[in-house]
């Protein structure tokens, strides 16, 4: 299922069978790019951001390009008539029809696995745990290897508050903080309780909204500087919220119950001869 649905996402991102060239007299379309892009984004593509996807695309294309011209090429030389190539030929074209009529034929058949809402309430009534969302907050830290400058910087920061204190400690994040990532202010994001190493962990969770730690916090990596943006308590998702989640569970594994049962089933009934 994993190259159908790398197809279907990357042609809801494309404009699906869009003209891009003509090679030769051969049309070339926005189709013909996908595998080479699933080949060059090792099917990250739906994660790149939109200027990325384009140069992707621009990169695809040239490939593609390159690619027609030299089967061109192939051609003219006569290579068909190498015994070789009609075999590797028709290996290929009897492999692909085996993998599109399956995929497509697994896909239907996905489509059609059907979760009742009474499924779907069961599920979450009996499975409350996977919908606990453990406490979050979003920091930003400034690393720095000895106990002295963290204390000095602290001491300059006590003097702010509100967003002038945040807007300094990004100053400072960018001016002292060891590695390259002091140039974004050193925000952490968002990050689950748990998730930080313990005495930094630690820290985080017993601040305040919009406060620095009073002291350094020693870890393995140096003297870290902590600024709290914000704080989530844990929570359990909603019915609501996870409904959605739990029809595409129940789905996927009521359509791999089928698909075991239907391969067994098929096998019961084929000649099947193995040397």
């Amino acid at each position: 299922m994993k190259k159908i649905t790398t197809g279907l996402i990357l042609s809801s991102q494309l404009i699906f069978a869009q003209n891009l060239a003509k090679v030769n007299g051969q049309i070339i379309t926005d189709e013909d790019l996908l595998p080479t892009i699933v080949q060059i984004t090792q099917g990250r593509y739906s994660s790149l951001d939109s200027a990325t996807k384009k140069r992707v695309q621009d990169l695809a294309l040239e490939q593609v390009i390159a690619q027609v011209l030299i089967t061109n090429q192939a051609e003219k030389s006569g290579i068909l008539r190498n015994p070789e190539v009609k075999r590797q030929l028709n290996l290929a074209i009897r492999n692909l029809k085996r993998s599109i009529l399956s995929d497509l034929w697994l896909k239907q058949e996905l489509e059609k696995q059907q979760i009742s809402s009474r499924e779907i309430r069961n599920y979450y009534n009996s499975h409350k745990n996977e919908f606990v969302q453990p406490a979050q907050a979003h920091a930003r830290h400034i690393l720095v290897e000895d106990e002295k400058t963290a204390k000095y910087l602290i001491k300059k920061l006590s003097k702010f508050y509100g967003e002038s204190l945040k807007n300094k400690f990004i100053e400072f994040a960018k001016e002292y903080s060891k590695g390259p990532s002091g140039k974004n202010g050193v925000d952490l994001g968002y990050f689950s309780k748990g998730q930080m190493v313990p005495e930094f962990d630690s820290a985080v969770f017993s601040m305040g909204v919009g406060t620095i730690t009073r002291y350094p916090v020693k870890t393995s990596f140096g003297y870290h500087i902590i600024f709290l943006e914000e704080k989530q308590e844990a929570q359990t998702l909603s019915f609501q919220e996870s409904q959605e989640y739990i029809q595409q569970k129940l789905k996927v594994e009521k359509f791999k119950t089928f698909v075991e049962s239907k391969i067994r089933e098929l096998k019961s009934k084929a000649n099947i001869i193995k040397y």
